[in-house]
């Protein structure tokens, strides 16, 4: 996610109420990697990087979810106003900052989702012929939407909410922490850590995988020895190491 001018819309985005492949494709939005035809002739030959619904000369991400004219319909019968549209912009991270100073939690995942179910009828138009029209984007995006909530509504939570820590904590002044875990499946674990300084700041990580059936305290030690080496080689000294169940040691 990372530190920066953009953290705050970051942070943002990852705790939408939407599913989470729905939040992935917002982040890839804001760093314009989504595979239009202009990205991908900035890599490869005498590809056409023209918009394949309108013709436009460059298909860019900005031209693909806000300005192309089938875009535009759909966002217009979703009943977002002219404001939301058309403003120009050079890059599409600073759209959704603006989009994010003026909607609330739900509006702004309404909006992902239906640039999302956008994005796949395109994808659908250009590799099946096949084509929805705006209104029905619209409406199978309002209708995942709704889903989305009635299930988080009506299902118990997998994980009970009395947890000892529910946000990341400052380690001691002058301290560096590292935060790590690990997760057992069948003959492979997996492991991963975090390091941050006593500002909150990333300064580096790491995890992996390793194959063998080990016991639950056996991959906890794989993970804390993992720690360490990631601890070492980035030369840290006063490091304090935690897990979920709130295991510390402290290292100078």
């Amino acid at each position: 996610m990372g530190y920066g001018p953009h953290r705050f819309l970051w942070k943002a985005l990852w705790k939408l109420d939407t599913l989470p492949k729905i939040r992935v494709f917002a982040w890839r939005v804001g760093h314009e990697i989504l595979p239009t035809n202009s990205k991908i002739a900035s890599i490869r030959q005498d590809f056409d990087k023209g918009c394949p619904r309108c013709g436009v000369e460059t298909e860019t991400v900005l031209h693909a979810l806000k300005d192309c004219p089938t875009s535009r319909a759909v966002l217009s019968i979703g009943g977002w106003s002219r404001s939301f549209i058309s403003k120009n912009y050079d890059h599409c991270i600073d759209w959704l900052e603006d989009l994010m100073r003026v909607l609330d939690k739900r509006a702004m995942a309404d909006l992902i989702t239906t640039l999302w179910n956008y994005w796949n009828n395109r994808n659908n138009f250009i590799f099946r012929g096949k084509e929805e029209e705006a209104k029905q984007i619209w409406e199978r995006a309002n209708n995942l939407t709704k889903e989305f909530q009635i299930c988080n509504m009506m299902n118990e939570p997998l994980m009970s909410q009395n947890v000892v820590e529910k946000k990341w904590n400052k380690p001691p002044k002058g301290f560096i922490k590292i935060n790590f875990d690990a997760t057992v499946g069948e003959n492979r674990i997996g492991y991963g850590m975090v390091v941050r300084d006593e500002e909150g700041f990333v300064l580096g990580g790491g995890g992996g995988f390793k194959e063998g059936g080990m016991s639950v305290e056996e991959t906890e030690c794989v993970a804390f020895e993992e720690s360490i080496k990631v601890a070492r080689r980035l030369q840290l000294k006063n490091t304090f190491f935690l897990r979920p169940t709130m295991w510390g040691w402290s290292t100078d």
